[in-house]
């Protein structure tokens, strides 16, 4: 036999045989991938308020479904699609701390929490282009179109609200929120906080009238200052409607700006008794209070020391 005809048939042998090496490779590669005891069988989802589980365990087993190379299953436990199965349930703006884990051979489960709507942050002069707002002031997700008063609505002014960012400083969000429950259980509802970057806040009141605070001030501090103004007898016919606002910045001294509003419907306003106290009031003691800001005029507005207010008692 002549060399070239040797040197083709051992050709043909090794060929041979690494073809049949690599194919019982893939024959065993398909059958140790599709075991039973290797297979994603189950998909357990936990967790969620007002995501249902089965929309989880649905996109789970959507990613599950197909496979590599045509040849292993995405069920196949140790090489199942991790990143992309994560990937896909985190576009659900609402998922927070996820966690996808294998439980044996053939379980996948999935544990995670979501934000929850908390308040609305919405654009300077448009109720109607907000972003959800969690309890820690996180701005998580594009809110739609929403009328009413199921959330409160806050505004940045001077920045713009956007989504995936902090929308507020973690306790400077709580004093709104101790502030708002305060005000609540003295029947004065707040609808819209508007919040500057001094840290004042302006409280608009279902019913008309405004509340301006600072979230510097403990919101107990600001609750009490407001309790014994309305408690005293020259302003205890505040109502919402009745008043343009109420300023209770500058601790111990309030001031109030009052607004009648007449039969025909016009709005006025009008300094109660105690006229031009903003500026003829003796000047409260640096321990307690903070000076008037020249930005209040004082032939607008009532300037109250609550020392000085008839029956009331001085907050703690």
């Amino acid at each position: 036999m002549s060399p070239r005809k040797v040197l083709l048939i051992r050709q043909l042998i090794v060929g041979t045989m690494i073809a049949a090496f690599f194919g019982m490779l893939i024959m065993s590669v398909w059958y140790v991938t599709r075991l039973q005891s290797l297979t994603l069988s189950q998909v357990t989802v936990r967790g969620g308020e007002t995501i249902a589980p089965s929309e989880i365990e649905a996109i789970v087993k959507n990613e599950l479904s197909g496979n590599y190379l045509k040849l292993i299953p995405h069920t196949f436990a140790f090489a199942y699609p991790h990143k992309k199965v994560t990937d896909k349930i985190k576009e659900n703006d609402r998922v927070n701390h996820l966690s996808i884990v294998r439980s044996g051979g053939t379980e996948l489960v999935v544990e995670f929490d979501e934000y929850l709507a908390h308040a609305l942050w919405c654009k300077e002069g448009d109720d109607t282009n907000c972003f959800f707002v969690d309890e820690a002031g996180y701005s998580f997700s594009k809110a739609p179109s929403l009328k009413g008063g199921s959330f409160l609505r806050l505004t940045s002014i001077g920045r713009e609200p956007g989504e995936h960012v902090q929308a507020f400083e973690t306790e400077q969000y709580k004093r709104v929120g101790e502030l708002t429950a305060a005000f609540a259980e003295q029947k004065w509802l707040v609808s819209k906080v508007e919040i500057d970057a001094a840290s004042d806040a302006y409280m608009t009141i279902v019913g008309g009238g405004e509340f301006k605070v600072s979230l510097k001030q403990p919101a107990n501090e600001t609750v009490a200052n407001l309790t014994t103004v309305l408690g005293s007898e020259q302003f205890a016919h505040l109502e919402p409607g009745n008043f343009e606002y109420i300023d209770l910045r500058f601790g111990s001294k309030v001031f109030v700006n009052e607004e009648t509003i007449d039969n025909g419907g016009a709005g006025t306003s009008t300094p109660q008794a105690g006229e031009g106290a903003g500026a003829d009031a003796p000047a409260p003691d640096d321990s307690t209070s903070a000076p008037i800001y020249a930005s209040e005029p004082a032939e607008q507005s009532t300037a109250v020391m609550i020392t000085d207010l008839p029956d009331t008692e001085e907050p703690e």
